[in-house]
């Protein structure tokens, strides 16, 4: 059985020391090299390694997820120390640095989904399972401000490396409380060596099993489309603030959007796993966005839809997750996590760079219109799977 109090911890703790590490690590590549093309370059690199999840998914299907979920955060603590000790002792070799970055943000690929599959294998009930996901998605929006929080204050009183070494700590403090909540977890069988000696052609027998589920096959498609939304509100956010005159709503934005999506986790307890409603509640996410259009510029209101966008937003995303488990065989559940967590970042740089150009070359209220487009589209085609029995 998994001891939840001690797994919700080590999630917590390993949730704020992956907050503070990516907080910190880029303010200071920005402060050694002073070049935003780098900084440019560090995150393409995260968002390549997140966009080739599709590749892990084979290696984690041939182990048992209990060995990935441990080995991964062993292997990510060790490489953050050194990662921590490069910035010491090698200050000037950020190319270091950035390859030392790359391999931890590769071991969070592989900690993710054999994470996720952990919870389907220690509970007895669809309603618990969406339950602890609610759980885990809660604290990691609370672990988000937290580590963005807390980053600020640390760098006003500590150098990027002495930061660095308290994420060591925390993420070190995060792989023994792992190591303890999932004691009596017991490891699942690897899938049969037979149809593991090809790995090329396992790597798309995730794909393959989306392609033949209904829901799946359009949960895949939707979550390219809303790929692009993400990455593009980020880039709009800033530029809404700058409009209306106040740095200050940036960060009002962003915890509107974050407590939107903690009261939508705690909703979705309640809530039945249905294609319907997932499909219900992903296209009514797309109206605040449309309302945005009409009140962009009052910022109360414009605050008040964040928090609507968020808290539906989160209401789809942990139904449909738990959903992903339910309709997934144990036995490949690793290749298809992996290669939907590689559908929901593959807008990632296309939808930040598009919709950097198209504010420079453009007002706000046509990239709004294209998010509103790509959400309620996107929304519209889990509908059509409604008709899918669990």
């Amino acid at each position: 059985m998994l001891h939840k109090k001690s797994y919700l911890t080590s999630r917590a703790l390993g949730g704020i020391a992956n907050s503070l590490f990516s907080m910190v690590f880029i303010w200071w590549l920005q402060i050694s090299t002073k070049s935003s093309f780098v900084v440019g370059i560090s995150e393409a690199i995260f968002s390549m390694t997140a966009a080739f999840s599709i590749f892990y998914g084979p290696i984690i299907d041939k182990s048992s997820f209990k060995k990935i979920s441990i080995y991964s955060m062993i292997v990510q603590t060790t490489f953050l120390f050194i990662l921590t000790g490069s910035v010491y002792y090698l200050s000037q070799n950020y190319k270091v640095a950035i390859v030392l970055a790359g391999i931890i943000s590769i071991c969070d690929e592989f900690f993710n989904p054999a994470d996720r599959a952990i919870l389907k294998e220690t509970v007895t009930s669809t309603g618990e399972l969406n339950s602890l996901i609610s759980r885990v998605s809660v604290i990691d929006q609370f672990v988000n401000i937290a580590g963005t929080i807390l980053s600020g204050i640390l760098l006003t009183i500590l150098i990027s490396g002495q930061v660095l070494l308290i994420c060591c700590c925390l993420s070190l403090a995060s792989v023994a409380i792992l190591i303890y909540s999932l004691n009596n977890v017991k490891n699942n069988k690897a899938y049969s060596q037979k149809h593991a000696k090809k790995y090329w052609k396992q790597i798309f027998n995730g794909y393959k099993f989306i392609k033949n589920n209904k829901f799946l096959r359009h949960y895949f498609w939707s979550s390219i489309l809303y790929s692009f939304v993400t990455p593009a509100l980020t880039i709009l956010l800033p530029r809404i603030a700058q409009s209306l005159g106040s740095a200050a709503l940036y960060s009002t934005f962003y915890i509107c959007f974050v407590l939107g999506f903690v009261v939508g986790a705690y909703v979705s307890r309640k809530l039945k796993v249905e294609v319907k409603l997932i499909g219900i509640t992903w296209t009514l996410s797309s109206i605040p966005l449309l309302l945005m259009l009409f009140f962009y510029k009052n910022w109360f209101i414009f605050c008040f839809l964040i928090l609507l966008f968020g808290l539906s937003t989160s209401i789809h995303n942990i139904l449909s997750e738990t959903m992903i488990q339910i309709k997934t065989n144990d036995s490949i559940l690793g290749r298809v996590l992996t290669t939907i967590r590689t559908s929901t970042s593959l807008g990632g740089p296309i939808g930040s760079l598009g919709a950097g150009l198209l504010l420079d070359n453009s007002n706000e209220l046509v990239l709004v219109i294209i998010c509103f487009i790509l959400v309620f589209f996107s929304g519209i085609n889990i509908l059509i799977a409604r008709n899918d029995k669990m």
